[in-house]
């Protein structure tokens, strides 16, 4: 586990002759001393340590192992392991990520420094500017830095933080590194097992002034997802999600060197996932509900709304789609270094498509097959079903009806950005001053989102017999049932065999063009026992929002501009310990979805009079901005070791809320029918409002013990609050934000073997979306991973990854501040809960 290596982390020793001699006595007796570095997890662990040790500001790191050793294999899970950080999951894998508890959506990651465009696959997901962490395999990744606290050089867009997510460059490697690693991966819900297969070459020239890196990634998954969802007070059932995900990326980095003083980079990243997926459902209907006329004894309701009775009926449903998501990054940055300055410029273009291609819904031809003497009961916490003999494995509608128009869809998203940065740096001696940087940043960024409806034959039957698409049973719900399982292939082949064409549907078409500049000056400083830096940035911000009304291409502009000054100070109290203060204005910029101002509007061609509502966008929106104040602690107790702790307080403004208010039929661009002219429109436009208090504190523990072993802990406390207004829920605090977050992690390794098992866990959260999903609670959760490597020889490895060993279940309930009568959204009905799986990667990787 010991190398010679020109980068050492220290020189602890040297063994002559048997014994142990001193460095003096080494130099003195004219031998060369040998520099040593630490590898594997311990070695990982220094490097961020001397990251976070080393920074001007509040900084948290994750190293590589090695190369395609990332310490996980989504970089998600990674940081919740960082203090403050916690994760959001999308079907079981990490997606987004939240810090200080700001929300995910108030986070910025950026790659090499800069945006990444990404689209999402799933067709529920709106526009927003959060990095997917799904489309990154952790084998590109070097290293990764979670800035919490800013400067005034580092791109605006994180009120929680900012995440830097570093790749490799050819001159850091050995001249002729070659990496190769085959996996195979299962889950305790699927019955395959999926291959990967990863690599990495890199080739440098003997005088070390240019190289050559190269590294890939293939993935095959079979994803599968069950659990139990309600949509009240309709009915709820046993629900699947099944996709077969196939992910792949190339990297090319090209590093020419001509001179110690001159470094140009080219990257070149080309990300791609295939996500078909399908949706299977049985909705189990209410005999019940409020709207049937039938009166209910309120000993059977929660909080209002009814979770006890009969059954109605048996209702089948599936949502075959296909999906795509890819992502590409062409990057250019030049560096050079004079004798008292350094000058730097980055260019550079990322595009991203995705969305769903194709979705159809089939619905229970049948109309739905009644249930006789079927109850169910929804108190407890959980779902639960008496079928009185009905058999939901067996059941078989005879039919199945496709959902023609709205439901038969594509809605593609698009998402590009093209930016261009220059810096210089400037040693100066203005007393503690001892350098002065500067730099402009542009970039011209480009968001769609679009939906089509496929035109059908018209002489073509929407209804097919089962006989012809059953497949089946697949696992569903939560709680060992089984359901229908449709063809999803033959269902698609079918429904595409109606298709003799395709509409926008122009009143969802949604573009924004966006300008963003910024220009920045920072003063770094260092004395005796203090550094830091302090600075000013000014962004400018000018936005369109293009949509149809009418049938009319229409546009609509808005700017903004913000001062965001910045300090950071590091004292070393002693040798060891350093106290940290920061403080800064931030901003995160408002998601595309709230933006678009295209028009939708309700009410206005029914038979009740006096419901016309016309729901707006709004370009114009400001950004999130924060005050922000840090105050920490480190004590560097021992080597790969720290003691810290810290306080930290966010006040942040510009929440987006939802305005109401009354307007007359002349003040609306849309033509009303004569009876409904006199009532008007009831307006709701989005707009910003409330404002938010974040306040925290954050503890971290880690040791190396000396003896192979070592520890990780660390615990945070967040508070959040606002006012009971700002979310439609009424519940005053943020989204995403646990009050309580501990990680517990312990590892061991010697030269033949190592080992680490880490457990995370959250306190209660809040997801708000918009849709039929809607607001909701989600329960605790914890997941505990495991990771073992064999080294077998010096150049082959044998790895075990486990992710969510003990295949904790998650549940979200409704959560209401007040009763919802009618609606699972009231407090304490359970509306989802699904079993999430264990994953297990077994894998040989070898490196020359």
């Amino acid at each position: 586990m010991l190398k010679r290596n020109q980068l050492a982390l220290s020189i602890s020793a040297a063994v002559l002759s048997g014994g142990l001699m001193s460095p003096l006595a080494v130099a003195q007796s004219g031998q060369s001393l040998e520099e040593i570095t630490v590898t594997g997890i311990r070695g990982s662990l220094q490097d961020a340590l001397s990251t976070k040790r080393d920074s001007n500001a509040i900084v948290d790191a994750i190293s590589a192992e090695d190369i395609g050793k990332f310490p996980d294999k989504n970089v998600a899970e990674s940081l919740q392991r960082v203090p403050g950080v916690t994760i959001q999951r999308q079907f079981g894998e990490g997606a987004a990520v939240s810090i200080r508890g700001a929300g995910n959506d108030l986070t910025l990651t950026t790659l090499n420094g800069q945006n990444v465009a990404s689209t999402g696959w799933f067709v529920l997901e709106p526009a927003k500017r959060s990095f997917n962490y799904e489309l990154l395999p952790s084998e590109l990744v070097g290293d990764i830095e979670v800035y919490k606290s800013s400067q005034a050089d580092l791109a605006e867009g994180g009120v929680g933080g900012t995440v830097v997510i570093n790749t490799r460059k050819p001159l850091d490697l050995d001249a002729m590194t070659l990496h190769g690693a085959v996996e195979a991966s299962s889950q305790s819900d699927s019955d395959s097992t999926d291959p990967q297969f990863s690599g990495l070459a890199s080739w440098k020239n003997d005088s070390e002034t240019f190289g050559v890196l190269l590294s890939a990634v293939s993935q095959e998954r079979q994803l599968r997802r069950q659990g139990n969802e309600a949509f009240w007070e309709w009915g709820a059932g046993p629900v699947a999600f099944e996709q077969e995900r196939n992910r792949s990326a190339i990297n090319a980095t090209f590093q020419y060197q001509p001179t110690e003083r001159l470094d140009i980079v080219f990257n070149a990243i080309d990300m791609q996932m295939e996500a078909d997926n399908t949706n299977y459902a049985l909705w189990l209907t209410q005999g019940n509900c409020g709207w049937c006329g039938v009166e209910v004894d309120p000993a059977d309701q929660l909080n209002g709304t009814t979770a006890r009775g009969p059954l109605n009926v048996a209702f089948l449903q599936a949502r075959p789609r296909e999906a795509t998501m890819n992502s590409d990054v062409f990057d250019l940055s030049t560096t050079y270094s004079g004798d008292s300055y350094e000058l730097s410029f980055q260019a550079g273009r990322t595009t991203s498509s995705g969305g769903t291609d194709f979705e159809m819904v089939v619905d229970d031809g049948s109309g739905g097959t009644p249930i006789p003497g079927g109850t169910y009961d929804f108190f407890g916490g959980g779902q639960s079903w008496d079928l009185n003999g009905f058999d939901l494995a067996s059941y078989d509608p005879g039919s199945v009806a496709m959902g023609t128009g709205a439901n038969f869809n594509a809605t593609p998203k698009t998402d590009e950005e093209s930016y261009f940065q220059a810096d210089v740096e400037f040693d100066v001696e203005l007393g503690l001053i001892n350098s002065i940087k500067t730099g402009i940043k542009t970039a011209d960024h480009n968001a769609t989102s679009r939906r089509y409806e496929f035109l059908q034959d018209p002489d073509f039957d929407t209804s097919i017999s089962t006989a012809e698409v059953l497949d089946g049973t697949i696992d569903a719900g939560a709680g060992g049932y089984s359901i229908p399982k449709l063809d999803a292939g033959a269902l698609k082949a079918w429904a595409r065999s109606s298709i003799v064409g395709k509409i926008e549907d122009l009143g969802s078409y949604s573009e924004i063009d966006e300008t963003n500049d910024a220009f920045y000056v920072m003063a770094n400083y260092a004395g005796d026992r203090v550094r830091g830096n302090f600075g000013l940035r000014y962004i400018a911000t000018d936005a369109t929002s293009t949509y149809y009304l009418d049938g009319q291409r229409t546009e609509t502009g808005a700017d903004y501009s913000e001062l965001l000054p910045s300090f950071n100070l590091a004292y070393d109290l002693t040798d060891e310990v350093i106290l940290r203060t920061s403080a800064a204005k931030v901003i995160a910029r408002p998601q595309y979805v709230d933006m678009y101002v295209n028009p939708n509007v309700l009410g206005a061609d029914d038979e009740i009079d006096n419901n016309q509502i016309w729901v707006v966008g709004n370009v114009g929106l400001e950004p999130y901005t924060a005050n922000q104040f840090d105050l920490g602690v480190e004590w560097y107790f021992a080597d790969g070791s720290l003691l810290s702790g810290a306080v930290f307080y966010k006040d942040v403004s510009n929440f987006v809320t939802i305005s109401e208010y009354a307007a007359d039929a002349s003040e609306i661009p849309f033509d009303l029918p004569a009876s409904e002219e006199a009532f008007g429109w009831m307006v709701q436009e989005l707009d910003n409002g409330e404002s938010a208090d974040i306040t925290g504190i954050e503890l971290g523990y880690q040791q190396d013990f000396g003896n192979g072993f070592g520890t990780i802990v660390n615990y945070t406390w967040t508070d959040t609050s606002t006012a009971e207004d700002t979310f439609t829920d009424g519940n005053p605090f943020l989204s995403d934000s646990s009050e309580n977050v501990y990680n517990l992690t312990g590892y061991y390794e010697n030269a033949m073997f190592s080992a680490r098992i880490a457990y995370n866990w959250r306190s209660e959260y809040m997801i708000r979306e918009s849709g039929s999903y809607g607001n909701r609670l989600h329960d605790d959760f914890g997941s505990l991973d495991l990771s073992a490597v064999w080294h077998a020889t010096d150049n082959v490895d044998v790895k075990l990854d486990v992710n969510n060993l003990l295949a904790e279940e998650s549940v979200q309930l409704g959560n209401n501040a007040e009763q919802a009568p009618g609606s699972g959204f009231t407090p304490g009905f359970p509306l989802y809960e699904y079993e999430t799986a264990r994953r297990v990667n077994l894998g040989v990787s070898a490196r020359f």
